[in-house]
């Protein structure tokens, strides 16, 4: 197994907290009046591209460069879904006791499993596990496989409703209400992650890798396409079920602006060392936890404040929520580093 942190990488999922962490605000919180407005669209294109495709590509490449073994990959991948679902209930806590409490009828078991990233990141841990096994390192085999998994919602017939006693499917299918993150498919966001990595080792020779003059043609190159297809990732990134339920060209939106993000962000780490960039590299390093405490802190809080802040109520709410979580992961990290005691 290799192991190792990576600043770049580190960088990238920080940057993807906050704006993770700006989009709960705006989506949840804001009045109505702002969430529909400009401002609203603005964030939720900011909270898309952005956030969940490079957590689930960073994670793919790591699977990669880690080489664990298929059961160390299977264990991870149940303790990401147990963590998924305990974090279902901890963010909804206070909604959960009332609707226990009141029995009101509430829909408390799609509650409990509501299709968070983490549940998704769990189940594709377990999948890519079974990939590996068979695929072993055939680079055309796994985007064959993107390709063929991305499509696989153009076949299969959609289901718009939820369904008596639909738990289960949601996880891996289907527009529900409550599927925010099916497995179909964000899962091509993992596959992606651990293709680009095989294709770097075997196929870019050393010279390239180092070359700057290669990394500026590409990200200018990328850079253009990214500006002439803006409009296009906008569009989708604005309508949820556009977003979370979305088609191949999407993907590839996505991809390539993945792609001119990673050598944008290379650029910035190699250059730039400061108070900024280590505290995205912090939260980074502890991405788990930081989104585990924030949606804790920002779904019991939502109870209360639900698309009632204005412009600077959200700011500060911005600020207190950043600055709460970011101290409760200090904590958390201190805490986990700390020596055991000699007996």
């Amino acid at each position: 197994m290799t192991t190792g942190r990576s600043r770049t990488a580190d960088f990238l999922k920080g940057v993807a907290l906050i704006a993770m962490v700006q989009l709960v605000l705006v989506e949840f919180f804001a009045r109505p009046v702002i969430l529909n407005g400009l401002l609203g669209k603005i964030s939720l294109f900011i909270g898309g591209p952005p956030v969940a495709p490079v957590f689930l590509a960073i994670m793919g490449y790591y699977v990669a460069h880690q080489r664990h073994t298929f059961w160390q990959l299977v264990l991870r991948g149940v303790k990401l879904i147990v963590l998924g679902i305990l974090l279902n209930i901890a963010r909804n806590g206070y909604l959960l006791v009332k609707l226990i409490s009141e029995k009101t009828g509430g829909d408390v078991w799609h509650i409990v499993f509501g299709t968070d990233i983490l549940i998704l990141a769990g189940i594709s841990l377990v999948a890519m596990a079974i990939v590996i096994r068979i695929l072993r390192g055939h680079v055309l085999a796994y985007l064959g496989l993107i390709i063929v998994f991305l499509l696989l919602q153009y076949i299969i017939p959609p289901v718009e409703k939820s369904l008596p006693h639909s738990i289960v499917v949601p996880f891996f299918y289907g527009k529900y209400p409550h599927a925010q993150f099916p497995f179909i498919p964000w899962f091509a966001y993992v596959l992606a992650g651990y293709t680009f990595y095989l294709f770097k080792r075997f196929f870019v020779a050393d010279q390239f890798k180092h070359s700057n003059t290669i990394k500026i043609i590409l990200l200018s190159l990328s850079g253009v396409l990214l500006l002439l297809t803006l409009p296009f990732g906008y569009s989708v990134s604005i309508h949820h079920s556009l977003f979370y339920h979305h088609g191949i060209l999407f993907f590839w939106f996505c991809t390539n602006y993945m792609f001119w993000w990673l050598l944008s962000a290379r650029y910035i780490v190699d250059r730039v060392d400061n108070k900024i960039t280590g505290y995205f590299e912090f939260i980074g390093k502890n991405v788990t936890a930081f989104y585990v405490i924030f949606m804790v802190l920002a779904g019991n809080f939502a109870v209360s404040y639900q698309k009632s802040l204005d412009y600077l109520m959200l700011v500060i709410g911005f600020v207190l929520l950043l600055a709460a979580t970011s101290f409760l992961v200090w904590v958390w990290e201190k805490i986990r580093k700390k020596p055991n005691p000699v007996v």
